[in-house]
């Protein structure tokens, strides 16, 4: 019996090294590998790296990055979750959650837990650029994070995030006085050089009521915050507590009137991130020349620049900017009675288009600080509403999965 045991162990064996000698005479192109590694999602190819240096170079050179980055946009937007109604979650941590466009809800999905150190139940999240998303608020380092490589970086402190917190380093000079940072304070902006291709976050507030608002910028490969002149905005103030949108090289802000308040009389700032200058543009001419600054929403709809007036009768109309263009789209309309329903019975908001649906023809919709997210049919015959996702943190973003590192 161990004899026949030893025999059929050995025969086993033989068989094993067979099969590797066959299997290594087998040669596939590295043309036809690149052609397959492309197409499969970043967490494998996050183990494949292991697998021998040629096919670590492969995947960590920055043609195979963008060509992969390129085929994940083309599969269609995904929209990543910061999570907070989990059972038993540890101290400081908060969940991620990235879900497919394609699903008729986002009941499932990709989930990852991440721990904030010092997280005290407040955070924001940035725009996503290229994968990359910046977690923040006025009092803590922000964090730059990949998530689906997971890899993430701190970044030192900001002038107003030092005067948030009542530490500020005497050493750098004020360009205008802050006498409230934390009401001046706006959100977080982030973007791309479209010329060089560095990232750079954008932290503008407002100052004193004579002077323009402050800027700070950091370039993420210098991860040095520095002031950048804001003189040509004169008396115009950025509007209060706004996300910048980030769209075509540039970032936008409404103004506000010299408190940043919404007022009657608002204009778009425009940021050049390579250039790093300012401009005020007067809004597109189908918005109500005297409509509200609150009345009016500006985000980033699937790469374009988008702009809506939510009108008196509670009708909001949304518009695109056609790339390389100066010219607007009208793209589509909703009567905020029609979603209401989930979004606490409120019409007086402006309600976020996050992204289109390229298979189904909808479009998911948020309003802020509510954490319901909602689905209508673009379809001028139907106009049918339904509730999308419901039961997250109220921060979610549209997102693009990436090899893009933060260092």
């Amino acid at each position: 019996m161990e004899k026949t045991q030893k025999l059929l162990t050995i025969k086993q064996g033989k068989e094993i090294k067979r099969r590797r000698r066959e299997f290594e005479k087998i040669h596939i192109p590295n043309e036809i590998v690149e052609e397959i590694m492309v197409r499969l999602p970043v967490k494998s190819l996050t183990r494949f790296q292991s697998v021998s240096k040629y096919w670590r170079t492969l995947i960590t050179s920055k043609d195979f990055g963008e060509r992969h980055m390129a085929l994940e946009k083309s599969k269609g937007c995904k929209l990543i979750f910061v999570c907070d109604d989990f059972e038993d979650r540890a101290e400081d941590t908060l969940f991620l959650k990235t879900v497919a466009l394609e699903k008729t809800s986002a009941s499932e999905g990709d989930e990852q837990a991440f721990e904030f150190q010092g997280f005290n139940g407040f955070l924001d999240i940035s725009e996503s650029c290229d994968g990359l998303i910046c977690f923040y608020d006025t009092k803590r380092a922000v964090e730059v994070m990949n998530p689906a490589t997971t890899m993430f970086i701190e970044l030192p402190l900001s002038r107003i995030q030092r005067l948030c917190i009542y530490n500020p380093n005497s050493e750098v000079q004020d360009p205008n006085p802050v006498p409230d940072p934390i009401m001046s304070c706006s959100q977080l902006g982030f973007g791309k050089d479209s010329v060089n291709g560095s990232y750079k976050l954008v932290w503008m507030y407002n100052t004193c009521p004579a002077t323009p608002p402050t800027c700070e910028v950091l370039d993420l490969e210098g991860k040095k915050w520095r002031f950048v002149n804001t003189n040509t905005l004169d008396h115009h103030k950025i509007l209060f507590n706004q996300r910048p949108v980030f769209a075509n090289g540039s970032l936008y802000w409404l103004t506000g009137d010299e408190e940043g308040y919404a007022t009657t009389q608002t204009k778009l700032i425009v940021f050049d991130i390579h250039t790093e200058m300012f401009q005020v543009i007067q809004t597109p001419p189908f918005i109500t020349h005297d409509a509200s600054g609150d009345k009016i929403g500006l985000c980033n709809l699937d790469g374009r620049l988008c702009i809506s007036e939510l009108k008196k009768d509670c009708k909001q109309e949304f518009w695109w900017r056609i790339e390389d263009t100066n010219t607007w789209e009208r793209i589509f309309s909703v009567d905020l009675h029609s979603t209401s329903t989930w979004f606490g019975g409120i019409t007086s908001q402006p309600l976020t288009p996050l992204t289109i649906s390229r298979d189904t023809n909808k479009v998911i919709l948020s309003l802020r600080y509510q954490d319901n997210l909602v689905a209508l049919d673009l379809d001028p015959n139907s106009s049918v509403c339904h509730l999308y996702f419901s039961g997250y943190y109220g921060l979610v973003c549209p997102y693009f999965p990436s090899f893009v590192t933060c260092h």
